[in-house]
């Protein structure tokens, strides 16, 4: 009993998908300790964080939004 084709192209879609929710927690925690590492080596804190916090969101969507239109050409 092997799966179709149409299945399987099914679930891959899915688990594409599902991976999208990990892109903008991982976006935003990377700018977090960019950040954070960056107000300890000059000082600066909360400035650098809040700035490259921000960074993070902003890649996140954009990150999401160009995924999810790649995905809607096909």
């Amino acid at each position: 009993m092997g799966m179709k084709k149409k299945d399987k192209n099914s679930y891959r879609k899915l688990a594409y998908l599902s991976s999208l929710g990990l892109m903008l927690p991982s976006s935003i925690v990377v700018g977090m300790v960019m950040g954070w590492l960056l107000d300890k080596i000059f000082k600066t804190w909360p400035w650098l964080f809040l700035i490259f916090t921000l960074f993070g969101i902003i890649s996140g969507f954009y990150n999401i939004i160009r995924e999810v239109s790649k995905f809607d050409d096909n």
